[in-house]
């Protein structure tokens, strides 16, 4: 069921009957305008294009795509979803089988998932591909034979698209499982801005990610039906319980498998030990455990998502990073990641930004309706919780943050063009003067609370220490380039293995565009599958 939507009474052309003649209109005046454009750039030098590589297909293909995207902005309108309360007749399906996952089990509910205004439920997935591998659970009994798991976040900017194999964004999927290089996609039907705000998506990706961990693991993660451990957040003045967190540490420093042993009451209780490549301190959440709990992958899953998909995947592996409660993902693959939405919401309006390469890709960046859109999404959240590292990883807010001004500075403006061998090197080497938050206070604020943000990492970690591999996909054309490349130059600042695939004069999310030059997209395939096949063959199973 879906819940109001506030920006919608904000925008000029939301309510009818203006937002049908707005449509039409705006429809009619763009298919007038296609013989134009295809006159216009026939005729006009190649250089004249907006890039000299693109075909007239393209051009109007990028044109088209624009004017409709601004309808979604002023209007509201929304293509593509589904209500992800309701079911799927697996018989109408053709590649995918759908699944219930039942909601995130209550030990596991800790950090920003928890909202008691945001209720947890169960997940549907439409798993690629329809009929499960014959000997999946054989293959993992065998060394050097481990399946591939993938998740899928879809994008479409929290608000368009679904997990259904008709969605356009399930062209991902499919083509990752025609070239092999899944044994399983479980691609995620989360909810949608319209029907719960932040942190609702983030609890939907972590219910299946947990599902996922306990089908393949050698011991089960309780069920929400069965749990009877209860989880907590705490501050520095009221907590009473401490956990002790053992892991095994691999050859890549990840671990490899997480026990959990609940620890008697203590008066000093500010800080749980995690033992593994460190000891670390952490402060912010506690978990009431009433026996040790091992978990151990054993297959590889990689989550993958487009557009807002990986903001998404973002905000997942944070969680399970901050709160290591679970093992990690072997890997992220982000394809065009959304992941500086607090671009809408500049500290005043003279010093907004425009996103670079507005004649070249097919994304709006108007700033009102934008903010709209995203003010709905944060819910009763805070504004303040657009600056969160689990929503907006890449603001030159939190940037600064965590690395100092020289950093933020340094990578603003960069371009996957000027991103070589020695500027990645000087990235990772650099060194960085963050601001040093202050735990507790009159807001008694946290690094995992989203009502009383603060731009820390817990345990004195660093904004992507101990992230799993990434591939990132981005073209140069398209306007998300700089905050992707800050992205980028954050996580090879703490280490992070990334290859980048660059998509020469590529708009965003290319990999979905059916009418762009196949050529270019089948290479794109190549450099991620190649990526995706590292990680499969790599001796360990990361946490």
């Amino acid at each position: 069921m879906s819940r109001d939507s506030p920006h919608l009474d904000e925008m000029p052309y939301s309510r009818e009957p203006l937002k049908t003649l707005y449509v039409a209109q705006r429809l009619l005046t763009t298919m007038l305008l296609v013989p134009f454009w295809v006159l216009y750039y026939a005729c006009v030098p190649r250089s004249r294009r907006p890039r000299p590589s693109w075909s007239l297909k393209q051009i109007v293909s990028v044109n088209f795509m624009r004017r409709v995207y601004r309808v979604a902005e002023v209007a509201g309108v929304t293509w593509g979803t589904r209500d992800p309360d309701a079911n799927c007749d697996n018989r109408t399906l053709n590649e995918t089988r759908f699944e219930w996952v039942e909601p995130l089990p209550e030990d596991l509910r800790s950090g920003i998932v928890v909202d008691d205004q945001v209720p947890f439920r169960r997940v549907g997935i439409c798993v690629w591909p329809k009929h499960k591998p014959a000997g999946l659970e054989d293959l993992e009994a065998h060394a050097g034979q481990t399946p591939v798991i993938g998740i899928f976040l879809h994008g479409g900017g929290y608000c368009h698209m679904s997990a259904h194999e008709k969605s356009k964004t399930s062209k991902i999927p499919r083509r990752l499982m025609q070239d092999k290089a899944f044994t399983e996609i479980h691609s995620v039907e989360y909810r949608l801005l319209q029907h719960a705000p932040f942190p609702a998506a983030v609890q939907d990706a972590a219910a299946v990610y947990a599902h996922l961990v306990r089908r393949h693991t050698c011991l089960n993660i309780p069920s929400a039906s069965s749990s009877k451990a209860t989880s907590e957040t705490f501050t520095d003045r009221d907590s009473q319980n401490q956990d002790h967190i053992h892991g095994t540490t691999g050859s890549d420093g990840h671990l490899t498998n997480i026990e959990y042993t609940k620890s008697k009451d203590s008066k000093d209780s500010k800080n749980n030990e995690i033992h593994g490549k460190n000891e670390k301190q952490t402060t912010g959440v506690t978990t009431k455990v009433t026996e040790t709990t091992t978990y151990e992958k054993h297959c590889k899953i990689i989550l993958i998502g487009d557009s807002a998909g990986g903001n998404l995947v973002l905000a997942l592996a944070r969680w399970i990073r901050d709160e290591a409660r679970l093992p990690a993902p072997d890997g992220l693959l982000l394809l065009s990641p959304s992941c500086d939405p607090s671009h809408a919401f500049p500290d005043t309006p003279s010093c907004y930004v425009p996103r670079p390469h507005a004649e070249t890709d097919y994304l709006v960046d108007t700033p009102e309706p934008r903010a709209l859109l995203q003010r709905t999404f944060l819910g009763h959240n805070p504004l303040e919780t657009m600056h969160s590292p689990y929503v907006s990883p890449a603001s030159q807010r939190v940037l600064k943050a965590f690395y100092g001004d020289q950093f933020a500075t340094s990578v603003e403006s960069l371009t996957i063009r000027a991103l070589d061998a020695e500027v990645r090197a000087n990235i990772r080497n650099m060194i960085s003067v963050p601001s040093t938050p202050v735990l507790g206070g009159e807001l008694e604020r946290s690094p995992t609370s989203l009502r009383r943000p603060m731009m820390a990492s817990p345990r004195g970690l660093s904004l992507f220490t101990d992230f799993p591999r990434t591939c990132v996909v981005l073209g140069d054309a398209e306007r998300l380039e700089r905050e992707v490349i800050k992205l980028v130059g954050a996580m090879e600042r703490d280490g992070v293995k990334v290859r980048t695939a660059w998509v020469e004069d590529g708009v965003h999310d290319v990999l979905i565009m059916g009418w762009w030059d196949q050529k270019v997209i089948d290479k794109v395939w190549t450099e991620v599958e190649a990526w995706v096949d590292d990680v499969a063959t790599s001796r360990t199973v990361a946490s």
